[in-house]
């Protein structure tokens, strides 16, 4: 058995269509992880100014309060003994924002994982990131994952076709390791995607013999085969290095925007789209660079955002 790519596993829930769709993902990994799943809701909270600066205790609705504790009771309780899931247990937090208290339980309750649904204005079957992920994209202390709109109504939720957006960054190492182990516990395909773009085209006129093909294109075409060899190697050594006995389909695409690259592939049949942090911002913190952000706002299919590890950024 793979390593198990999660422990313990958080879910942002509320009882609507989006809070479903998170916990449905959050059950989905954490029966391919063996995790723990701890459902939390969020309730706005005002603190009381007492006199100088100290600030008093929380003062939530009584009424928001018991009914966010009904709900979320009720959805804990559906979950009890699912097969493959560790423990359930369920948190109602005061706070002054959604994303603040996910934040603050996930550093106090050491998780690895938090899940969140997309924003309700999304298209059925698209992730469109709310305001909720948004932060929690630019600065969670563990890894992210957004369900797709629609993803507890599927009739087949397992998930079939896994895809990781590689480029050889450290970040995408750390992504393509939790990648792989999802696969190999769920027996799900991986797919590795690297995205080359094509060179430019060298400047100046070329007028080529008769019969002869113009200089430009045979400069261009050797300089992109260059490309594709280096793209293959990269993948060799990264995959190389896996081990097991995971069927990795490889797949060099070929993109000036290597976000809709991305795009267009996750749109083959792809359950989960894995991305790695970008290379700047604190350790251990997922934080989506410009082509993770875009992909992220535009996926077809649910997505998990992997932390940052590494050296702090000079």
């Amino acid at each position: 058995m793979a390593p198990a790519p999660f422990s313990r596993i958080l879910v942002g829930y509320l009882p609507t269509e989006q809070g479903a769709d998170a916990r449905a993902l959050g059950v989905d990994l954490a029966t391919a992880s063996g995790a723990d799943l701890l459902l939390v809701s969020v309730v706005a909270a005002v603190w009381l100014e007492h006199i100088g600066e100290q600030t008093g205790p929380a003062v939530v609705h009584s009424g928001a309060r018991d009914r966010a504790a009904s709900a979320l009771k009720e959805a804990a309780d559906e979950l009890a003994g699912t097969p493959g899931i560790g423990h359930v247990e369920r948190r109602l937090e005061a706070s002054s924002s959604p994303a603040r208290g996910l934040y603050d339980t996930a550093v106090a309750e050491q998780a690895d994982l938090i899940v969140v649904g997309s924003s309700h204005y999304g298209p059925v079957g698209r992730v469109l990131v709310g305001s909720v992920g948004e932060r929690l994209l630019s600065g969670a202390p563990c890894s992210v994952a957004i369900a797709r709109r629609g993803h507890a109504l599927r009739e087949r939720r397992r998930i079939g076709v896994i895809a990781i957006a590689f480029d050889g960054s450290p970040e995408a190492q750390v992504a393509l390791r939790t990648a792989h182990e999802l696969a190999t516990r769920t027996e799900a395909s991986l797919q590795v995607l690297m995205v080359i773009e094509p060179p430019a085209a060298i400047p100046g006129q070329f007028v080529p013999l008769p019969g002869l093909e113009a200089l430009t294109t045979i400069e261009r075409g050797e300089a992109m085969q260059r490309q594709e060899q280096a793209a293959q190697s990269v993948l060799n050594r990264a995959l190389g290095a896996l081990g097991g006995a995971l069927k990795i389909e490889r797949r060099v695409l070929v993109g000036t925007h290597p976000a809709g690259a991305i795009l267009d592939t996750a749109r083959e049949g792809v359950d989960l789209l894995v991305l790695g942090s970008r290379a700047y911002g604190p350790l251990r913190r997922a934080l989506s660079g410009s082509v993770s952000s875009r992909v992220v706002r535009h996926a077809p299919c649910s997505v998990l955002v992997s932390p940052r590890i590494g050296e702090s950024a000079s």
